[in-house]
């Protein structure tokens, strides 16, 4: 495991820090969704002109070709200076990379410089009511007639669906084929007739996921992606990227600096004193810098050209944890005011630590469910049987 940098990724890393240093912004982003959508596109507009979205990208089509360390520390100064995510992140880190890889010269003309810039935003319909993490249970038929696709289904769990232009979409082409062949992927303009979204209200007072209902919705031909029935095949690279190391490194870096906020917090109240909290508190800082290390272990690996394998489902399930113990200890070492909500004049941080707990509950299904990762550990790693 290499523990350091070189220095040409220190110069890099301060080059970055400098632009950050300039364009973040110093205020909260706004509570209302719409208005806060708008501030994040913003944002990201800005890091655009900077050169700085996208850098996994060949540098051909708008990217950096940075290094996986490099990525790596994009990761770690986004979250160290606490910079708003990149609206448009669907696109970049899952449709972006798919296109240069799978998708036509036509296609990555015509698509590729709006998801850098956030001029259209992407969104993903893969997850169904009966088809979240055992994906290749999906039911969206595509029936191709003449020069298009006949679209009919349901999707949900779809972030940003209201505000996107386009989606990526896996949709059955043949029905009688086994569970993972007969897939296809297109691309869906999202202004078609016969689709509706609907809004999903989470606990946390937000509504960023949506059911998205198709009802013979016409996807022109030149909107398939590779070939069709290869859809499975294709899925698994734009899973590769959304779930790959940098995200993990930045989940990691949240985590640090959600405990450090906790701790500070903590240290104001009598309850800095309790030795049950304390422990919970150093339990989740060891956690913190295991997550840390896992994480280098993997980013060496890539580094060595080699892929990362089964390592990933431990890394998705150690955080899955890590985020709702944090949540859960952010109410809990806080006592009645850490369930305050922002509305509240006694509150803490803005209610930060409530909305975190709230929102960890999704820990544990987001990316893959814990029981699926779990499987995948027990049974490809372990060599368990299956039950």
């Amino acid at each position: 495991m290499d523990l350091s940098f070189t220095p040409e990724e220190e110069r890099f890393r301060s080059e970055l820090r400098a632009f950050l240093a300039r364009v973040v912004p110093q205020e909260e982003p706004p509570s209302d969704f719409a208005a806060e959508f708008e501030f994040l596109r913003e944002f990201q507009r800005a890091m655009h002109r900077g050169g700085w979205v996208g850098i996994h990208w060949p540098a051909a089509y708008g990217g950096r070709d940075a290094t996986p360390m490099q990525q790596a520390i994009f990761a770690e100064e986004m979250a160290r200076v606490r910079a708003p995510q990149l609206v448009n992140r669907v696109g970049i880190n899952n449709v972006g990379p798919t296109l240069i890889h799978y998708g036509t010269d036509a296609q990555k003309r015509r698509f590729l410089p709006g998801i850098l810039s956030a001029e259209e935003i992407w969104c993903q319909l893969y997850s169904e009511p009966d088809a979240g993490s055992d994906l290749a249970a999906l039911r969206t038929r595509a029936e191709r007639q003449g020069d298009a696709y006949v679209v009919t289904g349901q999707k949900v769990w779809t972030s940003y669906a209201l505000q996107s232009r386009w989606a990526i979409l896996l949709a059955r082409t043949a029905p009688d084929a086994p569970r993972h062949r007969g897939i296809s992927y297109l691309i869906v303009d999202l202004r078609a007739p016969g689709i509706e979204i609907r809004p999903l209200r989470q606990m946390t007072g937000a509504s960023e996921f949506n059911e998205v209902f198709l009802d013979r919705v016409r996807v022109p031909r030149e909107n398939l992606i590779g070939t069709e029935n290869e859809g499975w095949r294709i899925a698994q690279l734009t899973l590769a990227h959304e779930r790959g190391a940098n995200y993990a490194i930045k989940e990691q870096v949240l985590a640090r600096i959600a405990l450090d906020e906790l701790l500070a917090e903590v240290r104001q109240t009598p309850r800095a004193l309790d030795p049950a909290i304390r422990q919970e508190l150093a339990r989740l800082h060891v956690e913190t810098e295991i997550m840390r290390l896992m994480n280098l272990q993997m980013l060496s690996k890539v580094g060595r050209g080699e892929t990362p394998g089964l390592e990933t489902s431990i890394v998705k399930q150690f955080w899955s944890d890590l985020s709702q113990a944090l949540g859960e200890a952010s109410v809990h070492a806080l006592g009645p005011h850490g369930i305050l909500q922002r509305d509240s004049r006694h509150v803490r941080a803005g209610g930060r630590f409530v909305q975190r707990m709230l929102f960890s509950r999704a820990a544990t299904i987001a990316g893959g469910t814990a029981e699926i990762q779990r499987n995948i550990i027990a049974q490809r790693l372990l060599g368990l049987p299956r039950t």
